[in-house]
C-alpha cells in the first residue's frame, strides 16, 4: 500500500492507497502528527509533498520510523506527468503541481475522450485561493492566487479598526443586512466573481473548449453551494497528484 502525505501551511493531510484506490484519508494539525494511526496497513511506498519544511522533516522521520520506508520527496525538478509551461518554475508551489496533477490523473482514469478541446482546471479554496490551468496534451500553463476566504476574512479584522472578524455563515444574500452579513457578501462574492471572471474569459479565448474543474481545498465548503457551474469535488485532489507523481518517479 501507498502512503501519501500532503504537508500544507495549516493542515496536514494523509491518504493511504490500495492500488488505484484512496482507502482512509485524514486531515490533521501539525501539532498532532501521528502517522501510526496507519500501523494496521503494510505500507510499502510513501511519497510528501510540502509548503513547510519545519512539518515536513518530522513526518519524514515518522513514516521512517513506524514503516522503514524512506519517503520520495514530490518536487518540480523531479519527473511530472504534466509539461510546465510556466516562466519560473523555481517559485511554482508544488501543491499547485499536484493539485493540477491530480486533477489530470482522475481525467485521465475517467476514460473520456481527451482531445485539444479540453481544459482540466484545479481550484483549490485552501489558505490561499489557487486556480490552475492544464491545457492539451497535459500541459500546465499556469494560474493564478489570490487570498484565501479565511485569510480575506482575517485581513479586514485585523487592519481595520471597527470591522469584526465573520464566519462566512453570516452571508445571506448578495447584498447585507448587517456588518457582517456584508463583510460575508464582499468575500463569496469576490472569490465567485474571481473564479466566474477566468472562466468567462476563458470561454471567449477558446469558444469551443471543454471545461473539467476540479475542486478541492479546506474551505471549499462555503463557496461550493454559491458555484453556477459543473464541476467535481475532489477532496484528496492533491493526494492523487501525489500518487501520479510518485508513480511516474518509481
Amino acid at each position: 500500500m501507498f502512503l501519501a502525505c500532503d504537508v500544507g501551511n495549516s493542515l496536514i493531510k494523509i491518504g493511504v492507497f490500495k492500488n488505484d484506490k484512496l482507502i482512509e484519508h485524514i486531515k490533521i494539525i501539525p501539532e498532532k502528527l501521528d502517522v501510526g494511526i496507519f500501523a494496521e496497513y503494510d505500507i510499502s511506498g510513501a511519497a510528501v509533498s510540502s509548503v513547510n519544511k519545519k512539518s515536513s522533516s518530522k513526518i519524514i522521520d515518522l513514516i521512517t520510523e513506524n514503516f522503514g520506508v524512506i519517503p520520495f520527496e514530490i518536487s518540480t525538478s523531479k519527473k511530472l506527468n504534466l509539461k510546465l509551461d510556466y516562466e519560473t518554475p523555481e517559485t511554482l508551489g508544488i501543491d499547485r503541481i499536484c493539485g493540477a496533477e491530480g486533477a489530470f490523473y482522475i481525467f485521465r482514469k475517467s476514460e473520456k475522450e481527451y482531445t485539444n478541446d479540453d481544459f482540466i482546471i484545479s481550484i483549490d479554496f485552501g489558505t490561499a485561493t489557487t486556480f490552475n490551468l492544464v491545457k492539451y496534451d497535459g500541459v500546465f500553463t499556469g494560474g493564478l492566487i489570490a487570498p484565501g476566504i479565511s485569510m480575506m476574512s482575517h485581513s479586514l479584522s485585523s487592519e481595520t479598526a471597527q470591522l469584526p472578524e465573520v464566519n462566512l455563515n453570516d452571508f445571506t444574500s448578495t447584498i447585507g443586512k448587517s456588518t457582517k452579513s456584508s463583510i460575508a457578501s464582499g468575500i463569496i462574492n469576490a472569490t465567485l466573481g474571481m473564479i466566474n471572471s477566468v472562466l468567462d474569459q476563458l470561454d471567449k479565448e477558446n469558444s469551443a473548449a471543454k471545461f473539467h474543474i476540479f475542486i478541492t481545498g479546506g474551505n471549499a465548503g462555503k463557496i461550493l453551494p454559491h458555484l453556477n457551474f459543473s464541476y467535481s469535488y475532489q477532496p484528496a485532489l492533491v493526494l492523487y497528484g501525489i500518487k501520479s507523481i510518485y508513480g511516474k518517479n518509481r
